[in-house]
């Protein structure tokens, strides 16, 4: 019965990535993942509590952001861990762009289905500057920079430009990431 479960369970979470990747988070939703796993609608809420749950499964997977998967509990990061765990996920959300339209999903709309998502995230990074001789939160540079960051990658799907800066052009970024290394080496 546990196999035939699991089997479930896969089949459900597999057909809600698919349906994620194939419209968008717009796009999704319990009747057409019911009906592309082949289970009931009851299932899917059993198993997953309905759409929170799912995208609540799909952060922790590490789908949503595959750097999170290397954080790990009480485990003291030093500088150089802290910045490459920052850096190689600035450099996943720029490639993942169906993280970025979830990122863009939440920031338009007011979501009860992405609090949980964006709740699981936050709490995951909080363990890591938790544990981090380095104290972020006390560098408004670094947290406006990150936020920066963040907001270009998504603006620049839209917008080549921000003012005078080429939002697709490689130097552009990696002249944001020097600046993001060092604000965390000055700390």
């Amino acid at each position: 019965m546990k196999r035939d479960r699991q089997a479930t369970e896969k089949r459900i979470y597999d057909a809600f990535v698919s349906i994620l990747q194939e419209n968008g988070p717009r796009g999704v939703g319990i009747n057409a993942i019911s009906k592309k796993a082949g289970v009931s609608k009851e299932l899917i809420y059993r198993y997953y509590d309905g759409m929170k749950g799912l995208l609540l499964e799909y952060a922790k997977n590490g789908d949503f952001f595959r750097s999170l998967l290397l954080i790990k509990d009480n485990e003291e990061e030093t500088e150089n861990s802290l910045q490459k765990f920052m850096m190689q996920g600035l450099e996943e959300l720029r490639s993942n762009t169906l993280t970025q339209e979830i990122l863009r999903w939440q920031l338009l709309e007011s979501n009860e289905l992405t609090k949980d998502l964006f709740r699981y995230t936050n709490l995951k990074v909080g363990q890591l500057f938790s544990h981090s001789r380095v104290d972020v939160g006390a560098i408004p540079e670094f947290q406006l920079m990150i936020g920066g960051y963040v907001y270009f990658i998504l603006l620049s799907k839209y917008n080549k430009h921000f003012i005078n800066i080429d939002l697709r052009s490689e130097s552009t970024w990696e002249a944001f990431g020097g600046a993001i290394r060092a604000s965390l080496d000055k700390s």
